[in-house]
């Protein structure tokens, strides 16, 4: 029985450990202050279960399904919760030394505000296919509807994308004019 713990450990280690950074980057997009915990349920979940995992399958795939069902359950769940009034000013988040690796592929500030305000099913639909690169197929099984959807989706989000950076970019220009006239009339004083 050690023998197949062994083997199990090693096997998880290498086939879906090498995916905890793509699944951070969801997580945060999808969860932004529990992303840490929804990646540690997802691969507490990916182990429970990896025994009736199918090496010959996308690993990765099934992770960002797992990761996508326990976000909704945690939705779920939290959605009819009262937020309790926070005691401390200010938590400290902390910092752990694999993350340095992640922030080098942040998105900018204002794709980050962007996609925020995108549905949530057009956010992770936009995700997975241009930031984790999953084909069509592979993003409809991780998101349980037809390809038809993805591609629709995918094509929604991209349009939405655009136009929401396109609109933060038309207020940032007139927020910087305004500043700008500001600062030529107070000089003028």
């Amino acid at each position: 029985m050690a023998l197949t713990w062994i083997s199990r450990s090693k096997r998880f280690e290498m086939e879906a450990l090498p995916h905890l950074g793509a699944l951070h980057r969801m997580a945060r997009q999808l969860a932004r202050e529990g992303a840490d915990d929804l990646v540690q349920e997802t691969f507490l979940r990916a182990w429970k279960y990896f025994e009736s995992f199918d090496s010959a399958t996308n690993c990765r795939a099934w992770l960002f399904r797992i990761l996508r069902n326990a976000w909704i359950s945690r939705w779920r769940k939290t959605r009819l919760e009262l937020p309790l009034s926070d005691t401390e000013s200010e938590t400290i988040e902390p910092y752990y030394d694999w993350e340095t690796e992640f922030l080098k592929e942040e998105f900018s500030a204002g794709v980050k505000r962007a996609l925020s305000e995108l549905p949530a099913e057009f956010r992770m639909t936009l995700l997975l296919a241009d930031v984790e690169e999953f084909s069509y197929e592979e993003i409809a099984r991780i998101m349980e509807c037809p390809i038809g959807t993805v591609m629709s989706r995918l094509n929604r989000a991209r349009r939405g994308l655009l136009r929401l950076i396109q609109a933060h970019n038309q207020e940032g220009t007139a927020e910087k004019t305004i500043t700008l006239a500001e600062q030529t009339a107070r000089r003028k004083l």
